[in-house]
């Protein structure tokens, strides 16, 4: 029988986990699989890289269960592991050898799909929001998907963009400057609320 694991359980349900538990893993797995899809196609447009490179995150992670030290963030840990498999898988040519982490490319765009939006007249702002996301530098458009869209608290974002709290902070606001500046609207803000943490 599978255990009842609660939304913020993970430090339960990462530990259950490592000590063997394979209802642990089945359920990290079912929890996070779709936003780690999401989160990898923007970095590459090739589905099938992205899919091998989850596929590895998870492999590793099984086999390598015993000796994984603790989490209280179990996306923030995949989100992490699945960034440097697809770095590593996409740096055959050595482009990002010297760690030019601003070039690494994050093709984001803005969807209905998202925002689960449905009203025609948000569809439509939506397509001019997502005209100004494509002004934003790579950097820009991951931290803003990361902290809006993941709900990643600024710590955890420079987590995973390998930044300092204030860096993480400064790219977000830049973000959102650049935004303002090419659509001044308030629907900016109602999309993309920031969180307090």
């Amino acid at each position: 029988m599978v255990k009842e694991y609660l939304i913020n359980s993970d430090t339960i349900l990462w530990n259950d986990f490592i000590k063997g538990n394979d209802d642990a893993f089945k359920v990290i797995y079912t929890n996070h699989v779709q936003s780690l899809y999401r989160f990898g196609c923007h970095f590459t447009h090739d589905e099938e890289l992205v899919k091998d490179c989850i596929h590895d995150v998870y492999i590793e992670l099984a086999k390598y269960r015993s000796g994984l030290g603790s989490t209280n963030n179990i996306k923030l840990y995949l989100f992490k592991s699945l960034k440097r498999k697809i770095i590593k898988s996409i740096d055959s040519g050595g482009i990002f050898s010297s760690l030019d982490l601003e070039h690494l490319p994050f093709n984001y765009t803005i969807s209905a799909e998202d925002e689960q939006v449905e009203i025609e007249s948000e569809q439509i702002r939506l397509k001019q929001l997502d005209k100004a996301i494509s002004n934003l530098s790579p950097r820009q458009k991951e931290a803003i998907y990361l902290k809006f869209v993941s709900d990643l608290s600024y710590e955890e974002l420079g987590k995973v963009m390998q930044l300092n709290y204030q860096s993480a902070r400064n790219l977000v606001f830049r973000g959102l400057e650049k935004l303002r500046e090419s659509f001044p609207s308030t629907m900016v803000f109602f999309i993309l609320l920031p969180n307090p943490h």
